[in-house]
């Protein structure tokens, strides 16, 4: 085993299709730039898993990116937890593994949040000396570091004297949004959201505690005047931020021409795919149909044609958004002409992310499947003691939720050809909804 993988670790959404997909479109961008041998992503809402990434990559260094403005419960409990990490360099079997600290703690970030200021004064034509700046973050009760990367900001504009009063506010903690409102006087507010991705938080939640309904033009609120700015992490330079976040690892991540649109992948089950991909044979996995020539929707009338993974992603993800890629309505009417056989692999991965490495594990008779009791025993929120679930609830979770799902719950001990290691995000949040439906 050799070869480096590099790994961004994102939240993802149930209900937006732009929190991991502003994720992915960095993967895409560092693929095509050839930094590493695998590039992949991973979600706590979405699949591939954070438990599951690491299953997915044949490199013997991995060096893993976390996507969040701040180092709060997510980069500091959750993610080390899930993906067996224990400290900033962990051995996990034959993988030395890399955890860098988040995109929000890099100084690269300061000159993103000055431009986002900049560009707003400039395209309204805003007296800074009338107007106040309001870093918005997250914030968490579960973790009050969550908060420093935005304070922290906010403490360095407001050293700038550049604008009339600077604040810092936090969606789930204190001071909370609406705050902006008693604590300036500025007859003008730009309110930046330091927030990663352009997500359901920046185009519903901020605005309803700002009591503004859109974004850029200014609205008129409590008698101030609101500009709501584009999040910090929609800036083309967190690439950079990312590449200089992976390199301090010590390895090089350096780019290299001739890359192709389908290279980068993660590479475990790709192998096996190939092998099984017999001439004139085709495979089908869920919805989608493989040659080594071609890959499809099993309904193909009206086929759109797609070169790249990032045309494939945006339509699938855009047509009828669902945080469960494997769910039986994957949107139809596409196909991938393949430049060579072994892109078939790259191909599944984009429409089913880390679904090759399972079903591959599991033709071999290694699949390693985890129990709910395992998945309650290492969680700290709400899912802990999810094992506990009443019998009844468990069976309707399955019933609704795998029963939609192309893969089959191997973890519950079912049989099938498209495994399922481990209960995923979607089907324990629905399980706390059946749950409480219940009481």
């Amino acid at each position: 085993m050799s070869g480096v993988a590099l790994v961004l670790a994102g939240h993802g959404s149930h209900i937006s299709a732009n929190t991991a997909g502003i994720v992915w479109g960095y993967v895409d961008r560092l693929r095509r730039m050839g930094v590493a041998d695998e590039i992949t992503a991973c979600f706590w809402k979405e699949p591939p898993a954070f438990s599951q990434a690491l299953g997915t990559l044949e490199s013997s260094q991995v060096v893993i990116v976390p996507l969040f403005t701040a180092n709060g419960y997510f980069t500091s409990q959750v993610i080390p937890t899930e993906m067996g990490l224990r400290g900033s360099i962990t051995r996990i079997a034959a993988k030395v593994v890399h955890y860098t600290p988040p995109i929000g703690e890099h100084p690269l970030l300061d000159a993103i949040v000055d431009q986002r200021l900049r560009d707003m004064i400039a395209a309204r034509s805003l007296p800074p000396a009338q107007t106040a700046a309001a870093i918005i973050g997250h914030g968490t009760r579960r973790n009050p570091r969550s908060r420093d990367s935005a304070r922290r900001q906010a403490n360095r504009i407001a050293a700038m004297n550049w604008f009339a009063e600077v604040v810092d506010c936090y969606l789930d903690d204190q001071p909370d949004i609406p705050s902006i409102y008693r604590r300036t006087r500025a007859r003008h507010i730009i309110a930046l959201p330091y927030f990663l991705a352009e997500g359901s938080h920046v185009r519903q939640d901020v605005p309803r505690a700002l009591a503004i309904a859109v974004a850029g033009d200014g609205e008129h609120a409590r008698d101030r005047c609101v500009y709501l700015a584009e999040p910090v992490g929609t800036d083309e330079s967190i690439c950079d931020v990312i590449l200089a976040l992976a390199r301090a690892s010590g390895l090089p991540f350096v780019a290299q021409a001739g890359r192709g649109a389908w290279d980068g992948f993660p590479k475990v089950g790709g192998d096996d795919l190939l092998a099984a991909l017999g001439p004139g044979k085709t495979l089908r996995f869920g919805q989608i149909c493989l040659t080594r020539e071609r890959v499809w929707h099993s309904d193909n009338r009206d086929s759109q044609a797609f070169s790249s993974p990032t045309a494939l992603r945006c339509h699938l993800r855009e047509a009828a958004f669902h945080p469960l890629a494997t769910r039986l309505d994957l949107p139809a009417g596409w196909h991938v002409q393949l430049p060579g056989p072994a892109d078939a692999h790259a191909v599944l991965e984009t429409v089913y992310p880390g679904l090759a490495a399972d079903w591959a594990a599991q033709r071999r008779g290694a699949l390693p499947t985890e129990s709910l009791a395992q998945i309650g025993a290492r969680q700290d929120g709400m899912f802990k003691g999810i094992q506990q679930l009443p019998a009844a609830v468990i069976q309707r979770t399955v019933d609704e939720i795998c029963g939609a799902c192309a893969r089959q719950p191997t973890w519950h001990g079912a049989d099938g050809a498209l495994p399922c290691r481990a209960a995923c995000n979607w089907w324990l949040s629905n399980a706390r909804s059946f749950e409480k439906e219940r009481a």
